[in-house]
């Protein structure tokens, strides 16, 4: 006599559809590419851009080029997070003739993206500060 085993079934539990997004403060549109990212994600677009333009501009200047993170979860709700301005942004605002950064300047940029992400101004953060900017090719006017 043969005996059938019963195989144990898990629950799988779906996750959180993540979605990174840049995103200028009240400027946000329903129009490709955005409306394509949010469809495929099944969000209605001119609905996110609402909301999203209404909060932005109560936080920040209209323009301002901002890092979001949205989640979307099972039950078809979403939220999203402003994780603070774009550094390049910041970067190519206060940049003068394309490439040169005053150095009074750039303490100024330091200071606004680290209250922004709240990360405690230390010598760890100024290092990837620093390395952001190398990377990018800017120079420091003295």
């Amino acid at each position: 006599m043969v005996r059938e085993k019963e195989i144990p079934t898990t629950k799988t539990v779906p996750k959180p559809v993540y979605i990174r997004l840049q995103l200028a403060a009240g400027e946000a549109i329903s129009a490709p590419p955005l409306s394509a990212i949010l469809g495929q994600a099944q969000i209605n677009s001119s609905e996110f851009c609402k909301v999203f333009n209404a909060y932005s501009l109560q936080l920040f200047e209209q323009g301002v080029l901002l890092n979001i993170d949205l989640f979307k979860n099972p039950d078809n709700t979403y939220y999203f997070y402003i994780r603070g301005i774009s550094l390049p942004y910041l970067f190519f605002q206060v940049a003068n003739d394309g490439k040169y950064i005053p150095v009074e300047k750039l303490y100024d940029v330091f200071t606004l993206k680290a209250i922004t992400i709240s990360i405690p101004l230390n010598f760890s953060s100024a290092k990837l500060f620093f390395g952001a900017l190398r990377g990018m090719n800017f120079k420091i006017i003295l």
